[in-house]
């Protein structure tokens, strides 16, 4: 059944070995240096990472955003828990609006500022298995043999070398009347390869009186009988337990349905179709210090309208560019990026990558290119033994997730700060390849400070798109 690259079976010893191979490592709350993560002669003497700058018009010009300039109701200062704790689909941040002002800031044991929702936790690693490898369905019938009962098991998935999958599922008949159909939910976007599933199928729609959902379904009969079938669809998809599963002996109106594994709607980015879900657990032994928060507060943000528009091209509201940065190797193996030290950015006397460019100077005092964001996607290799960290020192808004996951949260209007996060309070895996994106924002004049500091090996990857292109 298995002529693809990789195959994924619901065996007790594969998900054994998947369960101990995910294990968080944690080593102590290590302190945010750096740490021999490669070799003197393997290291590169600098890192150069692009991303995107988009520049805005102040709120009380023509044309302005409302967020550039505004003074939050709670005063200048850190504000957290603005954006949801997990990005976006886009992988950017969301806005929530439910943050508040922070008065002292949390710290890990060493003294470190930390994100508050990082206080005393760290994620745990959890796999999205079925939660059912079988189900036996039943329903009443009013013919002999009495209630009939259908089993559905799932097999396995091939991930297949053409980038489709084939989903492996077994049907069989145990008590009652003969299987007349059986029916699988499906999201309607993910697409049925014909070519690769059993034949004698149909899609159903959605609006089926009998069925949660869109899906696949199979009348026996015609050379269609109950053993083992395949659906193959588009993409690598991650499995979910969300999907449903119907069966209806042959007579009457009666069938069965139960929730099941299948496939949903999001794409594999780990090459299994078992999801790897972080969960935040307490761990009171991390010792961190807690923090004082103040009034609750978004932060000088308007709406979420408002705050979609900091990353994406709009046109008539910001105009982009791409922007590089070099993070430079240290005696210590981290590298730096600082503005105060930067030859470019040095000169400009701060964090001011548009200076004379898009929409030009902001005019006032001092009369520099404020009320900017800047946005950058990398992704690294973990480390379980490199005691590998990230941290940022600056102003204004700052928000930092890896893997999709929110680690630093630095929002609001403020002078520099300062928030790092440990990547072994992380459920990353030894050898993988992550992303980390960060996200900038400049919305006030005075300064504008920008200093990141690492012992990962960042590398860029794509840019988003940039209104510099076509204009």
């Amino acid at each position: 059944m298995n002529n693809s690259r990789h195959t994924f079976r619901m065996q007790a010893t594969l998900r054994a070995g998947l369960t101990a191979c995910l294990a968080p490592v944690l080593i102590g709350s290590a302190p945010f240096t750096a740490s021999a993560v490669l070799a003197d002669d393997e290291a590169p003497e600098y890192i150069e990472l692009t991303g995107v700058v988009r520049d805005f018009v102040e709120r009380n010009k023509p044309g302005g955003h409302p967020d550039m300039e505004r003074r939050p109701d709670s005063g200048f200062g850190l504000y957290t828990g603005n954006v949801a704790m997990e990005a976006g689909p886009d992988g950017k941040p969301v806005f929530t609006g439910e943050g508040a002002r922070v008065n002292e800031q949390f710290k890990d044991a060493q003294g470190r500022p930390i994100a508050p929702h990082m206080y005393n936790r760290r994620y745990e690693c959890q796999i999205g298995y079925p939660d059912q490898e079988c189900v036996d369905i039943s329903h009443a019938s009013s013919g002999p043999g009495g209630d009939s009962v259908y089993r559905v098991c799932f097999v396995e998935v091939d991930f297949n070398a053409d980038g489709t999958s084939t989903w492996w599922y077994s049907v069989e008949e145990i008590a009652g009347r003969d299987l007349s159909h059986w029916t699988l939910w499906l999201n309607p976007n993910v697409e049925v390869v014909a070519d690769g599933t059993t034949p004698g199928w149909q899609w159903i729609g959605d609006d089926h009186p009998n069925f949660p959902g869109p899906g696949i379904k199979w009348d026996m009969g015609g050379g269609v009988t109950p053993g083992l079938f395949q659906i193959t669809v588009d993409q690598h998809y991650y499995g979910s337990n969300a999907s449903w599963v119907q069966a209806k002996g042959g007579g009457g109106t009666e069938f069965g349905q139960a929730p099941f594994f299948g496939p949903s709607v999001e794409v594999s980015s780990t090459g299994s179709p078992y999801k790897v879900i972080w969960t935040l657990v307490t761990d009171q032994s991390l010792g961190d210090q807690e923090g004082v928060f103040g009034s609750y507060d978004s932060g000088g943000i308007t709406s979420a309208e408002s705050f979609n528009q900091w990353f994406r091209d709009v046109p008539g509201v910001n105009l982009s560019k791409p922007q590089t940065i070099r993070l430079v190797r240290q005696n210590d193996g981290s590298y730096v990026f600082d503005d105060k030290l930067d030859p470019v950015f040095k000169d400009l006397g701060g964090f001011f990558p548009i200076e004379h460019e898009l929409f030009g100077q902001s005019g006032g005092s001092p009369d520099r290119n404020f009320h900017f964001t800047f946005e950058l996607h990398t992704e690294f290799v973990y480390d379980a033994e490199g005691n590998q960290f990230f941290e940022f020192i600056g102003d204004d808004d700052v928000w930092v997730f890896i893997d999709g996951k929110l680690v630093i949260d630095l929002g609001g209007v403020h002078a520099a700060l300062h928030q790092g996060i440990d990547l072994n309070r992380l459920c990353l895996e030894h050898g993988n390849t992550y992303t980390l994106s960060f996200f900038f924002a400049e919305r006030h004049r005075t300064q504008a400070n920008c200093r990141i500091t690492t012992n990962i090996e960042l590398t860029s990857t794509k840019i988003p798109s940039i209104t510099a292109m076509f204009d």
